[in-house]
């Protein structure tokens, strides 16, 4: 019954609308205009603007995401522009690719550096990393567009390295923990907390001199034949953004 009252109702105004003379059917479509069919006409009116608004919406919110990923974008050139200014020690001679940590391989102190640069980019096996402060490690591997760096706190890296103000020498090696110390040195040697560690000139993976960081305390090994010594590094491999990847053939 409910569905035939609205075409009644519509009937109903036709009729009146047909009825009367001119002036009359005037005035009573000027009055249901005010009336009766103003708040229908109006809801028309608010419903086509709240959809124009909504798709107004939409469209700002399209333009924000793209500004906010922009930003975002020109952000992270901005640190790596400052990066590759931002290297405290001597690397004449050295030409290197900049690339940014992108995530990890691997668990706690045993997991590696993966970063977005590749074959794509000159990466090679073997080649050493450093950051703005110091050594990190080196490239195990590459594919065409990332790879996978060993940094120093990993046990499985390892390079002689030596006391910059004596040329003590000794091997740079880390344990389970992350644990960072200089073994095998010569008991009796000429070496001190505080002092700076650096690469040795018996690496073939780090130019002589680049910074590793500074020496905590001494020990001595069990045997009585050598002496330890544990190492604050300078680099702090968990926090890094940006790397430096040397290239010694000077591809770029």
């Amino acid at each position: 019954m409910k569905r035939f009252i609205l075409p009644l109702v519509l009937v109903v105004l036709s009729l009146l609308m047909m009825l009367g003379s001119e002036a009359s059917r005037i005035s009573r479509a000027s009055w249901l205009g005010r009336t009766v069919l103003f708040p229908f006409s109006n809801s028309l009116l608010l419903i086509k603007a709240n959809s124009s608004l909504k798709s107004e919406v939409a469209s700002l919110r399209v333009k924000l995401a793209d500004n906010t990923l922009r930003n975002l974008e020109l952000a992270n050139k901005l640190k790596e522009y400052q990066s590759s200014s931002a290297i405290d020690f001597e690397v004449s001679g050295q030409t290197f690719e900049i690339a940014e940590v992108i995530g990890y391989s691997g668990q706690f102190h045993q997991r590696n550096l993966m970063v977005n640069k590749g074959l794509g980019s000159g990466i090679r096996m073997e080649s050493p990393v450093v950051s703005g402060a110091g050594i990190v490690g080196k490239v195990i591997s590459v594919s065409d567009t990332y790879s996978l760096i060993l940094p120093l706190n990993n046990p499985l890296f390892q390079i002689p390295v030596m006391d910059q103000s004596t040329s003590v020498q000794g091997i740079l090696q880390s344990d389970l923990t992350g644990a960072i110390s200089m073994n095998m040195i010569k008991l009796g040697s000429q070496i001190s907390p505080g002092d700076t560690i650096v690469t040795s000139n018996l690496s073939t993976l780090f130019p002589k001199g680049y910074p590793v960081g500074t020496i905590e305390r001494i020990k001595e090994s069990s045997d009585n034949l050598f002496i330890s010594a544990d190492i604050s590094p300078f680099t702090q491999v968990e926090n890094l953004e940006h790397v430096f990847i040397l290239n010694s053939k000077g591809k770029r």
